[in-house]
């Protein structure tokens, strides 16, 4: 009986141990067995994309503003002489930037003709043409014409890299070119353009085109749904004389008429066609005002106004123009020096010696 006990106590012992051992692996170690979820008749997996990069051959004008000094934009508006101003480009090249050959701006005064263009209308005063070039590694900015009327401020235009939000990140190249200009005294006056929202369809304008030229001889317009012609803008008239000769003429009485030593120079700017006339007061003794020579025995010439021509009571003489006409602007320069100018007096017998002057008026009128 004592051998059975025994045997028996070992039985249950190993039993004990053997489910003891056997949770203990069991929570030891994880057993992954792939289950049987039956049928599947359809999958799918969206997490890839076919991507496609489109490069433009040609360059292309994003877009482009003519804007004063404080950013407001000048388009289709009335800009000032002698102020400067900011043509902006913006453009991109999915080429590179290396692709870029030229960058041109011209504006023409259209004369009344809007089929007119670039240089169909000869004259600084009339014509510009602002250059980026680059052909050679090193850009350049150029003013192609005209040599004085507009002075082009290399100094200032900027070249600057900005990002193409529609472009290709790998490949699209975008500037921002900013051609700084000064227009001069004599930029041929222009009215406000009208239709603003068309922004070319007005006479006796200014038209301006902007193109871009490439390595391939790809030619891109700013606006190629009409063409060449995409803006428009208009200048403020302008009329300054700049000074006068203070002619001298000393003389006997009885000398018919009495000369100035020489001629005097008049300098006078104005941007469109003009008249400029003159009148005089009574020549009036200087110390004793009780003597005088009327105004109906001076005489003056100059310009298109010859010979010597007696003043009439109050009514002017006319160098240029006339009362209702006015002379053809000039095309070049920025102001105008007639050096023809001359006086003369009829010095009655027995006039009271001494000096005498009268003021002169002068008068420049500019048509608008």
């Amino acid at each position: 009986m004592g051998k059975r006990k025994i045997l028996t106590i070992m039985l249950i012992s190993a039993f004990v141990i053997l489910s003891f051992s056997n949770s203990y692996f069991i929570n030891s170690y994880n057993v992954i067995v792939k289950a049987d979820p039956g049928d599947i008749s359809e999958s799918w997996h969206n997490d890839t994309t076919l991507n496609v990069t489109v490069l433009q051959l040609q360059p292309r004008i994003n877009w482009y503003d003519l804007q004063n000094t404080t950013g407001a934009s000048m388009l289709n508006g009335q800009i000032d002489v002698n102020l400067q101003y900011y043509f902006i480009v913006n453009i991109s090249s999915d080429q590179g930037w290396a692709d870029i050959q030229y960058i041109n701006i011209t504006a023409w005064h259209d004369l009344g003709n809007e089929a007119s263009s670039y240089n169909s209308t000869l004259g600084g005063n009339l014509n510009m043409f602002l250059q980026y070039e680059n052909t050679t590694g090193t850009p350049n900015w150029n003013l192609i014409w005209p040599s004085s009327e507009v002075t082009f401020v290399v100094g200032s235009c900027t070249d600057i890299i900005v990002n193409d939000a529609t472009g290709s990140p790998g490949n699209t190249e975008c500037h921002n070119l900013t051609f700084v200009w000064i227009p001069g005294y004599q930029f041929r006056y222009a009215p406000d353009p009208t239709d603003s929202a068309v922004g070319y369809n007005d006479t006796w304008s200014w038209n301006f085109n902007i193109t871009c030229d490439d390595s391939s001889g790809y030619h891109s317009y700013s606006n190629p749904i009409i063409g060449e012609t995409i803006n428009e803008f208009g200048v403020y008239s302008y009329t300054e004389i700049v000074g006068a000769g203070w002619p001298s003429i000393t003389g006997n009485p009885g000398d018919s008429p009495a000369y100035n030593d020489s001629y005097i120079d008049i300098e006078t700017r104005s941007n469109n066609n003009y008249s400029l006339s003159v009148n005089i007061t009574n020549l009036t003794h200087k110390t004793s005002p009780t003597y005088y020579i009327q105004n109906t025995s001076i005489f003056t010439a100059g310009g298109d106004l010859n010979p010597l021509t007696l003043f009439t009571g109050n009514a002017p003489q006319y160098y240029y123009g006339g009362t209702s006409s006015y002379k053809a602007a000039e095309n070049d320069s920025n102001s105008l020096t007639t050096s023809n100018v001359e006086w003369a007096v009829n010095i009655p017998l027995g006039q009271f010696p001494g000096d005498y002057n009268a003021t002169i008026y002068y008068n420049l009128r500019t048509e608008t």
